[in-house]
C-alpha cells in the first residue's frame, strides 16, 4: 500500500472514532455518518469509553479555538484553510452560521477532494449548507473531463450527464440551473502546480492538493479563491505530522510569507492537533504500533514535547503561541457541568490508561498577530484565545 493511501485511510480511522463518540452522546453531529465508506454501517461502530472521551476532547478543543477566532468582531470577512480536511463536517456547521462573512478552504489529496465534492453533490443537507451558487468540476480517471456545469447549491448536475429540464430535479423539486457558457475542461487552463478544485463557491472551496507541492508563494497563490487580505486561520488536525519535518515547516513558512506584506492581512493563525512521543516508553510503543500498521508520523520524534512544538511554531514566525496536551485540556477546559454530563454517558474504568494516552496528544495554537508589549498575548482576530488556559 502506498504511503499516500495509508495517509488517506487515517481519515477513515478518525471518522469512525468521531461516529462512535457521537453515537455515545458526547456531541451531536448527524452529518458524520454520510461520510462513512459504504462498507461501514454506523450501527455497528463502537469504541471503548477511553477512546470516545479522547475524541470528545479533541473535537471540543479544536472547535473552541476555531469558534474563538470567528467570534471576535471584524470589519472584514474571515478565512479558514483546513489542511487534510478529509471527511471533516465543520464547514457545514459554520457556513450556515457565518454565511458570507466566512470563506472556507479545504485542502486534501485530489482523490479525497473529488470524493467529498461528489458526496456534497449527492446530499441536499450538505449542499444547502453552502451559501451562494456552487460550481462542481468532478473528474475521475474512469470518467474523463467533459463539460463543467454550474448550479445553485440546491441542485447538482453531473459533468457527465445532460442537464435536467426545470422541474425534474431531485424529488420532483423545481430548481433553475445557470449553465453560463459551457466550457470544455480538457481545453481550459490547468493549474500549473497540478492542483484541482472540484468544488467552488463564493464561501467554500474544496481543493485537491498534495501539500508537498505547496512550498512556494506561487503555488499558494494559484489556489482559486484564496484571499491574502483576510484574517486567516490554518487548521491542521493530524495532517502536517505525516510530512517530514522539513516539508511541514516549508508549508507553514510559505503560508506565513504569503500572508505577510503591505497588501496582506498580516494576521495568520494556526490550530494544530498532533501526537508527540514525550521521549518516554509509552511514546515509543505508540510509534511502534503505528509502524506495524504502516503509519509513520515523523514529527512525533522530531518534536517530542509540547515545548518543542511551541518552539517550532515561534521559529516559523507565529509570534504568539500556546499549547496543552489533551489531559490538561480535559481537566482545565471542560466545565464541571459538562464533566458531569460526560461522566454519565459511559463508565470510564481505564482512567489511568486514558490519562496516559491523552497526555501524548497536543493542541497547539499560534498567530502572527500579538500584543506589542506582550509578545505571547494574542491580538486582533485571535484575542479571544487569551481566555483559554494554557499548559505552555
Amino acid at each position: 500500500m502506498s504511503r499516500n493511501k495509508v495517509m488517506q485511510d487515517t481519515d477513515t480511522d478518525a471518522l469512525v472514532s468521531k461516529v462512535a463518540a457521537e453515537k455515545a452522546g458526547y456531541f451531536h453531529d448527524p452529518l458524520l455518518k454520510l461520510f462513512l465508506p459504504s462498507k461501514l454501517d454506523h450501527v455497528d461502530i463502537h469504541k471503548l469509553p477511553l477512546f470516545n472521551r479522547g475524541t470528545f476532547v479533541r473535537v471540543m478543543a479544536v472547535s473552541k479555538l476555531v469558534e474563538g477566532f470567528l467570534a471576535v468582531p471584524s470589519d472584514k470577512k474571515k478565512q479558514i484553510i483546513s489542511l487534510g480536511a478529509g471527511s471533516d463536517t465543520r464547514p457545514f456547521h459554520l457556513l450556515p452560521q457565518y454565511g458570507s462573512n466566512l470563506v472556507y478552504h479545504e485542502l486534501d489529496f485530489a482523490v479525497s477532494a473529488r470524493r467529498k465534492a461528489q458526496l456534497i453533490a449527492e446530499h441536499d443537507v450538505l449542499k444547502n449548507a453552502i451559501p451562494g451558487p456552487v460550481e462542481y468540476d468532478i473528474h475521475t480517471p474512469e470518467f474523463p473531463p467533459r463539460q463543467r456545469r454550474w448550479s445553485s447549491s440546491r441542485l447538482y448536475v453531473s459533468s457527465r450527464e445532460p442537464a435536467l429540464p426545470s422541474g425534474s430535479g431531485p424529488s420532483g423539486s423545481s430548481s433553475s440551473i445557470n449553465t453560463h457558457s459551457q466550457r470544455n475542461s480538457s481545453s481550459s487552463v490547468a493549474n500549473p502546480h497540478g492542483f484541482e478544485t472540484p468544488l467552488k463557491s463564493p464561501s467554500y472551496y474544496v481543493h485537491g492538493v498534495d501539500l508537498r507541492h505547496l512550498m512556494t508563494p506561487a503555488s499558494v497563490q494559484s489556489l482559486p479563491g484564496l484571499d491574502f487580505s483576510l484574517p486567516t486561520l490554518i487548521v491542521s488536525e493530524c495532517c502536517l505530522c505525516y510530512l517530514e519535518p522539513d516539508a511541514s515547516d516549508a508549508v507553514l513558512a510559505t503560508l506565513i510569507k504569503a500572508f505577510t506584506g503591505p497588501s496582506c492581512s498580516n494576521q495568520l493563525g494556526i490550530v494544530s492537533y498532533e501526537p508527540f512521543s514525550s521521549d518516554d516508553q509509552f511514546g515509543k510503543v505508540m510509534v511502534h504500533n503505528l509502524a506495524m500498521r504502516g503509519i509513520s508520523i515523523p514529527t512525533m520524534m522530531a518534536f517530542p514535547t509540547l515545548q518543542a512544538q511551541v518552539s517550532r511554531l515561534r521559529g516559523l514566525g507565529f509570534t504568539a503561541t500556546a499549547a496543552g496536551n489533551l489531559k490538561y485540556v480535559h481537566d482545565a477546559w471542560v466545565s464541571s457541568e459538562e464533566m458531569h454530563k460526560i461522566n454519565a454517558l459511559e463508565i470510564l474504568d481505564e482512567l489511568e490508561e486514558f490519562d496516559l494516552l491523552v497526555a501524548h496528544y497536543g493542541i497547539y495554537w499560534g498567530s502572527t498577530a500579538h500584543v506589542p508589549d506582550a509578545p505571547n498575548r494574542f491580538a486582533g482576530p485571535f484575542e479571544a484565545w487569551n481566555d483559554f488556559s494554557r499548559q505552555i
